[in-house]
């Protein structure tokens, strides 16, 4: 049964002017709701209950809640969250049940005026055409939360985000699989997205990231991307196409797989910055191009090692490379930082600077790289084949 609990609290202020005081006034807590465990139903009422004030819904802890169809049109188990919400749990999940294979969900939708937090929560088994765990329109935190084994046949296998802020601290998105970009999660419009003390694992995309796809702000720290891929296209880890820059701290991404270009990290091209202090890239494999990175915008890396990442063709560690018809220039600089041990198929094993390209080595090394550090020969300062 859903108890209400209205929790109230009078706090009481003193003002010295002199020797006048204000009277103390009463300031109302948000509504906090309880659900059984297992209990759909009374979940379902606690959303449509609070949209409208706000307030917090606390899930039973080591429970699961299976949904086996979806609460209405928008193609979610959940009523859309338009209000504050915070659904808190501990070990608690959001299931879609599997009784029925052909009903296909999702588990979450955050419309343009909502903005939930999820505490303690695993999203998991949604099944939709975009956002397969969850739509974002509105804002969105995960803390220590986990969305996974999700599944779109479109963009966003775990979440898909259009022109929605995404923050996701001390979480995972893990096993999801998109249809087409984005396997963990797809971030599209101006919107920021936000990465802290996270794990992005093990997610796929057909096209371009298999970890993240963002379009717009991105800010990534302390995190680990591995073992995500993008199958026929770029940006195993990470695709970024965004404005105004994404900025990665002491983030490592390791073992992720593009077929195209960049198996860790692909830059887009447009003046696109992205900045990289702290952590590896390494392991990580590239169909054609930029094993560890490929960048056509604007890249610095400082103090980052890359090590051991591979390519089916050129810029086994890096590959610097100015699209063709683009008014931007491919520019790369590395500040402190290590290239070595990286592998291409055919030339620039540690970088590969193609022509109308720059690149600039501050008080870093390229070397141990095959078949050799750097091409073409003599075109980056301070590399030696």
């Amino acid at each position: 049964m859903n108890h209400l609990l209205l929790r109230t609290s009078a706090i009481g202020f003193g003002l010295a002017m002199g020797l006048a005081t204000v009277p103390s006034t009463a300031a109302f807590a948000a509504p906090t709701t309880s659900v059984a465990c297992g209990d759909t139903a009374a979940l379902i009422a606690a959303v449509n209950a609070l949209n409208g004030p706000g307030g917090t819904i606390e899930l039973a802890a080591n429970c699961t809640y299976a949904f086996s169809t979806q609460n209405d049109s928008t193609g979610a188990a959940l009523p859309p969250i338009t209000g504050k919400i915070t659904i808190t749990g501990h070990d608690s999940a959001l299931v879609r049940s599997t009784d029925i294979p052909s009903n296909l969900f999702r588990i979450l939708q955050v419309t343009s005026t909502g903005d939930l937090t999820l505490h303690g929560v695993e999203v998991t088994g949604g099944a939709s055409g975009i956002g397969g765990g969850i739509f974002n329109s509105g804002k969105l935190t995960l803390d220590k939360s986990a969305v996974t084994h999700n599944e779109a046949s479109g963009g966003g296998g775990g979440i898909f985000s259009n022109s929605g802020t995404v923050t996701i601290r001390r979480s995972s998105v893990s096993d999801n699989v998109s249809g087409d970009e984005g396997g963990g999660i797809d971030s599209i419009g101006p919107a920021a997205l936000t990465v802290t003390g996270s794990r992005i694992e093990s997610n796929q995309a057909v096209t371009d990231g298999g970890g993240i796809e963002s379009q717009g702000p991105l800010s990534v720290e302390n995190s680990v991307f591995a073992h995500n891929s993008a199958r026929d296209g770029s940006g195993g880890g990470l695709f970024y196409l965004g404005l105004p820059k994404a900025t990665l701290k002491d983030t490592d991404f390791i073992d992720n797989f593009a077929g195209v270009n960049g198996g860790g990290i692909n830059n887009e091209p447009k003046d696109r910055p992205i900045e990289i202090t702290g952590g590896e890239i390494r392991d990580n494999t590239a169909g054609r191009d930029g094993g560890g990175l490929n960048n056509a915008g604007i890249a610095t890396l400082t103090k980052v090692k890359v090590k051991a990442n591979s390519s089916g063709r050129d810029g086994g560690g890096i590959n610097n490379q100015t699209v063709t018809g683009e008014s931007a220039v491919a520019t790369l600089t590395l500040d402190h930082s290590t290239v070595t041990e990286n592998t291409a198929a055919r030339d620039g094993g540690g970088i590969n600077n193609q022509t109308g390209s720059t690149v600039t080595l501050n008080d870093s090394r390229v070397i141990r790289n095959t078949p050799n550090n750097c091409t073409p020969l003599n075109s980056i300062a301070g590399c030696q084949n």
